[in-house]
Protein backbone atom coordinates (compact mmCIF):
# COMPACT_ATOMS: atom_id res chain seq x y z
CA UNK A 1 0.00 0.00 0.00
CA UNK A 2 1.14 3.68 -0.90
CA UNK A 3 -0.56 5.74 1.52
CA UNK A 4 -0.46 9.85 1.16
CA UNK A 5 1.74 10.20 -1.67
CA UNK A 6 1.92 10.06 -5.77
CA UNK A 7 4.12 7.32 -7.07
CA UNK A 8 6.97 10.07 -8.10
CA UNK A 9 10.20 10.03 -8.31
CA UNK A 10 10.86 9.34 -4.58
CA UNK A 11 9.18 5.82 -4.92
CA UNK A 12 11.00 5.28 -8.51
CA UNK A 13 7.88 6.13 -10.24
CA UNK A 14 7.02 2.99 -9.05
CA UNK A 15 9.74 0.51 -9.83
CA UNK A 16 11.15 0.59 -6.38
CA UNK A 17 8.06 -1.77 -5.29
CA UNK A 18 8.63 -5.47 -6.24
CA UNK A 19 6.90 -6.65 -9.56
CA UNK A 20 5.06 -9.07 -8.01
CA UNK A 21 3.03 -7.53 -5.50
CA UNK A 22 -0.29 -6.21 -5.86
CA UNK A 23 -0.14 -2.38 -5.43
CA UNK A 24 -3.11 -0.69 -3.93
CA UNK A 25 -2.43 3.33 -3.70
CA UNK A 26 -4.45 5.31 -1.09
CA UNK A 27 -4.83 8.86 -1.42
CA UNK A 28 -7.04 11.79 -0.55
CA UNK A 29 -7.51 12.21 -4.85
CA UNK A 30 -7.23 10.08 -7.50
CA UNK A 31 -3.19 10.37 -8.87
CA UNK A 32 -2.71 12.49 -11.84
CA UNK A 33 0.38 10.61 -12.75
CA UNK A 34 -0.59 8.70 -16.09
CA UNK A 35 3.31 7.77 -16.79
CA UNK A 36 4.25 5.96 -13.65
CA UNK A 37 3.91 2.59 -12.63
CA UNK A 38 0.14 2.19 -12.38
CA UNK A 39 -1.95 0.65 -9.31
CA UNK A 40 -3.96 -1.95 -9.09
CA UNK A 41 -5.87 -0.79 -6.90
CA UNK A 42 -6.61 3.00 -6.54
CA UNK A 43 -8.86 4.20 -3.39
CA UNK A 44 -9.63 7.87 -3.42
CA UNK A 45 -11.31 9.91 0.04
CA UNK A 46 -10.39 10.29 3.44
CA UNK A 47 -7.35 8.47 4.61
CA UNK A 48 -8.33 8.21 8.15
CA UNK A 49 -11.27 6.39 7.36
CA UNK A 50 -10.19 4.07 4.81
CA UNK A 51 -7.37 3.01 7.29
CA UNK A 52 -9.64 2.32 10.13
CA UNK A 53 -11.73 0.25 7.90
CA UNK A 54 -8.72 -1.82 6.80
CA UNK A 55 -7.94 -2.36 10.29
CA UNK A 56 -11.28 -3.56 11.80
CA UNK A 57 -11.71 -5.96 8.38
CA UNK A 58 -8.04 -7.52 10.23
CA UNK A 59 -8.28 -6.92 13.71
CA UNK A 60 -10.70 -10.70 14.29
CA UNK A 61 -7.76 -12.43 13.15
CA UNK A 62 -4.53 -11.36 14.35
CA UNK A 63 -2.19 -13.97 13.26
CA UNK A 64 -2.78 -12.89 9.63
CA UNK A 65 -0.43 -10.13 9.77
CA UNK A 66 0.90 -10.92 12.87
CA UNK A 67 4.50 -12.31 10.78
CA UNK A 68 4.08 -9.56 8.48
CA UNK A 69 4.69 -7.01 11.27
CA UNK A 70 7.19 -8.19 12.75
CA UNK A 71 9.15 -8.48 9.66
CA UNK A 72 8.13 -4.84 9.16
CA UNK A 73 9.21 -3.78 12.76
CA UNK A 74 12.56 -6.22 12.70
CA UNK A 75 13.80 -4.42 9.41
CA UNK A 76 13.40 -1.02 10.69
CA UNK A 77 14.67 -1.79 13.78
CA UNK A 78 17.99 -2.60 11.73
CA UNK A 79 17.94 0.54 9.76
CA UNK A 80 17.64 3.04 12.72
CA UNK A 81 20.23 1.34 14.01
CA UNK A 82 22.89 1.95 11.03
CA UNK A 83 21.50 5.42 12.33
CA UNK A 84 22.55 5.88 15.24
CA UNK A 85 26.37 5.98 14.50
CA UNK A 86 25.49 9.14 12.56
CA UNK A 87 23.15 10.52 14.82
CA UNK A 88 25.76 10.38 17.51
CA UNK A 89 28.57 11.67 15.39
CA UNK A 90 31.08 14.21 16.99
CA UNK A 91 32.74 15.76 13.93
CA UNK A 92 33.48 19.72 13.10
CA UNK A 93 31.75 20.78 10.72
CA UNK A 94 28.79 19.19 11.70
CA UNK A 95 27.43 15.95 10.28
CA UNK A 96 23.49 16.97 9.35
CA UNK A 97 21.83 13.86 11.72
CA UNK A 98 23.71 15.29 14.54
CA UNK A 99 22.00 18.15 14.53
CA UNK A 100 18.76 16.58 14.04
CA UNK A 101 19.53 15.00 17.16
CA UNK A 102 20.16 17.54 19.21
CA UNK A 103 17.34 19.61 17.86
CA UNK A 104 14.87 16.95 18.28
CA UNK A 105 15.57 16.91 22.48
CA UNK A 106 15.37 20.89 22.83
CA UNK A 107 11.96 21.58 20.69
CA UNK A 108 8.74 21.43 22.04
CA UNK A 109 6.36 18.58 20.80
CA UNK A 110 3.86 20.83 19.69
CA UNK A 111 6.74 23.18 17.71
CA UNK A 112 6.09 23.58 14.55
CA UNK A 113 8.95 22.93 11.98
CA UNK A 114 9.67 23.81 8.27
CA UNK A 115 11.96 22.51 6.32
CA UNK A 116 13.35 24.55 3.61
CA UNK A 117 16.82 23.09 1.34
CA UNK A 118 17.66 19.81 -0.13
CA UNK A 119 19.94 17.62 0.90
CA UNK A 120 19.87 18.92 5.00
CA UNK A 121 16.14 19.19 4.38
CA UNK A 122 16.41 15.76 3.20
CA UNK A 123 18.26 14.26 6.42
CA UNK A 124 15.34 15.84 8.30
CA UNK A 125 12.70 13.84 6.59
CA UNK A 126 14.70 10.79 7.41
CA UNK A 127 14.79 10.85 11.22
CA UNK A 128 12.50 14.22 12.42
CA UNK A 129 9.16 12.85 14.65
CA UNK A 130 6.15 14.81 14.57
CA UNK A 131 4.00 14.62 17.63
CA UNK A 132 1.05 16.48 16.82
CA UNK A 133 -0.43 17.24 13.16
CA UNK A 134 0.90 20.07 11.20
CA UNK A 135 3.97 20.33 12.53
CA UNK A 136 5.92 19.40 9.89
CA UNK A 137 5.78 21.27 6.21
CA UNK A 138 9.12 20.71 3.86
CA UNK A 139 9.34 21.99 -0.05
CA UNK A 140 7.13 19.18 -1.42
CA UNK A 141 8.15 16.72 -4.13
CA UNK A 142 8.93 19.05 -6.78
CA UNK A 143 11.96 21.01 -4.16
CA UNK A 144 10.19 24.35 -4.09
CA UNK A 145 12.83 26.26 -2.43
CA UNK A 146 12.73 29.82 -1.09
CA UNK A 147 9.30 28.70 0.13
CA UNK A 148 10.21 28.18 3.60
CA UNK A 149 10.58 31.79 5.32
CA UNK A 150 7.14 32.78 3.81
CA UNK A 151 5.65 29.73 5.70
CA UNK A 152 7.10 29.96 8.79
CA UNK A 153 5.81 33.66 8.94
CA UNK A 154 2.23 31.99 8.58
CA UNK A 155 2.90 29.42 11.14
CA UNK A 156 3.83 31.83 13.38
CA UNK A 157 1.20 34.23 13.09
CA UNK A 158 -1.09 31.26 13.47
CA UNK A 159 0.14 29.94 16.33
CA UNK A 160 2.38 32.94 17.94
CA UNK A 161 2.86 30.99 21.33
CA UNK A 162 4.50 28.10 19.68
CA UNK A 163 8.02 27.51 18.48
CA UNK A 164 8.45 27.91 14.93
CA UNK A 165 12.12 26.37 13.65
CA UNK A 166 13.05 27.34 9.69
CA UNK A 167 15.62 24.01 8.75
CA UNK A 168 17.06 26.23 6.11
CA UNK A 169 20.21 25.10 3.73
CA UNK A 170 22.80 27.80 2.65
CA UNK A 171 21.16 27.55 -1.18
CA UNK A 172 17.71 27.69 -0.21
CA UNK A 173 18.76 31.06 1.61
CA UNK A 174 19.59 32.39 -1.27
CA UNK A 175 15.86 32.35 -2.95
CA UNK A 176 14.59 34.34 0.01
CA UNK A 177 17.04 35.49 3.13
CA UNK A 178 15.69 38.60 2.95
CA UNK A 179 12.06 37.69 4.16
CA UNK A 180 14.22 37.81 7.86
CA UNK A 181 13.63 41.83 7.14
CA UNK A 182 9.40 41.23 6.94
CA UNK A 183 10.20 38.94 10.37
CA UNK A 184 12.10 41.92 11.47
CA UNK A 185 9.85 44.87 11.17
CA UNK A 186 6.46 42.02 11.84
CA UNK A 187 8.24 41.17 15.35
CA UNK A 188 8.21 37.40 14.79
CA UNK A 189 10.82 35.57 16.67
CA UNK A 190 10.59 32.80 14.25
CA UNK A 191 14.58 30.83 14.40
CA UNK A 192 16.24 28.73 11.79
CA UNK A 193 18.39 26.56 11.80
CA UNK A 194 20.72 26.77 8.55
CA UNK A 195 23.07 23.32 7.30
CA UNK A 196 25.92 25.86 5.47
CA UNK A 197 27.86 23.24 3.80
CA UNK A 198 28.52 25.69 1.08
CA UNK A 199 27.48 23.53 -2.13
CA UNK A 200 23.98 22.65 -3.45
CA UNK A 201 25.35 19.25 -1.99
CA UNK A 202 22.38 17.28 -4.21
CA UNK A 203 23.53 18.95 -7.35
CA UNK A 204 27.30 18.55 -6.09
CA UNK A 205 27.21 14.33 -4.91
CA UNK A 206 25.56 13.23 -8.21
CA UNK A 207 27.63 15.34 -10.69
CA UNK A 208 30.94 14.48 -8.92
CA UNK A 209 29.76 10.45 -8.83
CA UNK A 210 28.51 10.53 -12.41
CA UNK A 211 31.10 13.22 -14.15
CA UNK A 212 34.05 13.28 -11.62
CA UNK A 213 33.25 16.96 -11.56
CA UNK A 214 30.05 19.28 -10.51
CA UNK A 215 29.29 22.13 -12.54
CA UNK A 216 27.71 25.61 -10.36
CA UNK A 217 26.82 23.54 -7.44
CA UNK A 218 29.10 25.38 -5.56
CA UNK A 219 28.77 28.00 -2.97
CA UNK A 220 31.22 30.17 -0.72
CA UNK A 221 32.46 27.88 2.08
CA UNK A 222 31.94 28.84 5.27
CA UNK A 223 29.62 32.82 4.58
CA UNK A 224 28.46 34.69 7.51
CA UNK A 225 25.02 34.54 6.88
CA UNK A 226 24.59 34.94 10.43
CA UNK A 227 26.24 38.35 10.26
CA UNK A 228 23.40 39.36 7.23
CA UNK A 229 20.18 38.92 9.08
CA UNK A 230 21.76 40.56 12.00
CA UNK A 231 22.56 43.10 9.92
CA UNK A 232 18.28 42.98 9.34
CA UNK A 233 18.03 43.62 12.84
CA UNK A 234 17.77 40.30 13.78
CA UNK A 235 19.77 37.33 16.43
CA UNK A 236 22.38 35.34 14.42
CA UNK A 237 24.81 33.01 15.71
CA UNK A 238 27.61 31.14 14.24
CA UNK A 239 27.73 27.26 15.32
CA UNK A 240 31.19 25.15 14.51
CA UNK A 241 31.12 22.20 16.72
CA UNK A 242 28.49 19.73 18.17
CA UNK A 243 29.04 21.30 21.79
CA UNK A 244 28.09 24.68 20.56
CA UNK A 245 24.77 24.08 19.13
CA UNK A 246 22.54 23.59 22.46
CA UNK A 247 23.78 26.85 23.90
CA UNK A 248 22.93 28.49 20.49
CA UNK A 249 19.35 27.20 20.12
CA UNK A 250 18.98 28.47 23.99
CA UNK A 251 19.88 32.22 23.23
CA UNK A 252 18.20 32.44 19.81
CA UNK A 253 14.74 31.10 21.50
CA UNK A 254 15.63 33.26 24.34
CA UNK A 255 16.61 36.53 22.15
CA UNK A 256 12.96 37.33 21.50
CA UNK A 257 13.90 38.39 18.08
CA UNK A 258 13.99 36.32 14.63
CA UNK A 259 17.22 34.20 14.84
CA UNK A 260 19.36 32.72 12.80
CA UNK A 261 21.64 29.95 13.92
CA UNK A 262 24.14 29.22 11.34
CA UNK A 263 25.80 26.00 11.64
CA UNK A 264 28.62 24.98 9.62
CA UNK A 265 28.19 21.31 8.34
CA UNK A 266 30.23 18.63 6.85
CA UNK A 267 30.35 19.12 2.72
CA UNK A 268 31.79 15.40 2.25
CA UNK A 269 28.22 13.94 3.69
CA UNK A 270 26.51 12.98 0.85
CA UNK A 271 22.72 12.12 1.53
CA UNK A 272 22.04 8.63 0.62
CA UNK A 273 19.77 8.19 -2.55
CA UNK A 274 17.37 5.22 -0.88
CA UNK A 275 15.48 7.69 1.41
CA UNK A 276 12.84 4.79 2.52
CA UNK A 277 13.71 2.21 5.11
CA UNK A 278 13.13 -0.62 3.50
Amino acid sequence: MVIGVPLDFRLGFGASIAEDATLVQLDFAPSKLEKTRLPDFMLSGDIGITLSAIRESVSGNPKRTASWVEQLRRTETEKRAEEQEMLDDDRSPLHPMRLYKELGDFLDRDAIVVGDGGDFVSFAGRVWETWEPGTWMDPGPYGCLGAGPGQAIGAKLAHPERQVCLLLGDGAFGFSGMEFDTMARHNLPIVAVMGNNGIWALEHHPMKFLYGYSVAAELRPETRYDEVVSALGCHGELVRTPDELRPALDRAFASGKPALVNVLTDPEVVYPRRANLA
